[in-house]
């Protein structure tokens, strides 16, 4: 098929999304798809080296601070830029992975020429933290911005508990719903999805495009447990919570059982190196290319995912796996490619719960042996070819309910 993926997202910017976005396209271009990269222009020419097909860069006239989202309107002049290119490259199945004025466009365009269009969510449990007080004039403005991007604002305002999660929530909830098909990652925000009256939801795991060889899993440890934690350094994702966590755990089992190793960068950069100084058995190394966050993983006995009802299918859970390293688990709601005895889970997502594992953990090591070795077996969820079929089949126009 002749596939145009579309995402709003500067691919050089640290996010699951572009992430699983670039996972996509290498996968469908390596199985003998045609893909056509449609994105923001900053940063797509390095993140799109290696693929072979073509690419479009939309100019972004500013980006949004705080989220770094270069702001893309749907206009005349970019659904006619669009338009040439879906007609001229003879685009079959147009794929959005985002929310906003470059996704709206292409969406609109697609159904103006007759081309199926599926929307992978790669995230619906959107939150703000605001004053309580602050959140009803903060949600008019949401809905206004996302109006002045797309042409249309979010769906209704039953969503979320907070009117301004309920906002954020009803962007992609609106997109979502002029979609053919839709498509998530994991099967608990699929749920989700139907819940709020989205119909056409499939489940189809991000997939597995490391280009690596699997790592091997563990038969001993050697030395202190050692941890590892990627993300972005943001509140939702809880880093915090686990460099608590691990400061507690020391306590206990002694400072010399423990290292734990934060990747990435993000706002909370500052305040870990507080718990650092406070003798949490932390480490951060910043921001690393892919490569090495495969490397550190292969390093470490174990990878941390703190974060607790926002994730939908982590990026990270296909990386470990990949390496053959088992996972500690605070949010049950995570299943896909964890529901093998890969998952370390907590009895509470809590400082204390996270804790009282990783104590555990240090004393009885044979579980993260075990869970090693499930990671091996739990990475053919992510089978890339498991993953083409499957996208394919959502993007075929005969196979879309009417």
């Amino acid at each position: 098929m002749r596939l145009a993926l579309v995402i709003d997202y500067a691919l050089d910017y640290l996010g699951g999304a572009q992430s699983a976005f670039l996972d996509a396209a290498r996968v469908l271009e390596g199985s003998g798809h045609d893909v056509l990269v449609v994105a923001p222009m900053r940063g797509l020419a390095e993140a799109t080296h290696g693929l072979i097909g073509d690419n479009v860069g939309v100019p972004a006239g500013w980006t949004l601070p705080g989220v770094d989202l270069p702001v893309i309107r749907n206009t005349p002049t970019l659904r006619e830029q669009l338009r040439r290119e879906f007609s001229w490259q003879g685009v079959e199945s147009v794929q959005v992975h985002s929310e906003f004025g470059l996704a709206a466009a292409a969406i609109q365009v697609a159904r103006e020429l007759g081309i199926p269009t599926v929307h992978t969510v790669h995230t619906f449990f959107w939150t703000a933290a605001v004053p309580a007080p602050l959140a009803p004039i903060a949600a008019l403005g949401v809905r206004g911005v996302a109006r002045w991007l797309r042409g249309y604002g979010p769906s209704g305002h039953g969503l979320a508990d907070s009117p301004l999660d309920a906002a954020l929530r009803g962007i992609t909830h609106s997109l979502a719903a002029r979609a053919d098909q839709i498509v998530s990652p994991s099967a608990h925000q699929a749920a989700a999805l139907r819940h709020a009256g989205l119909g056409s939801v499939r489940v189809i795991p991000n997939p597995d495009a490391a280009c690596t060889e699997a790592g091997t899993p563990l038969t001993h440890l050697d030395g202190p447990l050692r941890v590892a934690w990627v993300g972005r350094l943001s509140p939702e994702k809880r880093p915090e919570v686990l460099a608590e966590a691990g400061l507690l755990a020391a306590g206990i089992v002694g400072v010399d059982a423990l290292r734990i190793e934060f990747i990435g960068a993000g706002p909370l950069t500052g305040r870990l190196r507080r718990w650092q100084r406070r003798g949490a058995p932390i480490r951060l190394t910043g921001r690393l290319p892919r490569t090495g966050v495969a490397e550190r993983m292969r390093r470490a006995h174990l990878v941390v995912l703190t974060s607790y009802g926002f994730d939908n299918q982590p990026v990270v859970v296909i990386e470990a796996l990949h390496e053959s390293r088992g996972v500690l688990v605070a949010d049950p709601a995570l299943t896909e490619g964890l529901d093998t005895g890969a998952a370390l889970r907590t009895a509470t997502p809590d400082v204390a719960g996270i804790a009282a594992l990783l104590v555990d953990l240090v004393r009885d090591p044979a579980r993260i042996i075990a869970a090693s070795a499930a990671a091996e077996r739990a990475a053919q969820t992510f089978a890339p070819a498991r993953y083409v079929e499957a996208l394919c089949e959502a993007s075929r126009l005969d196979a879309i309910p009417a």
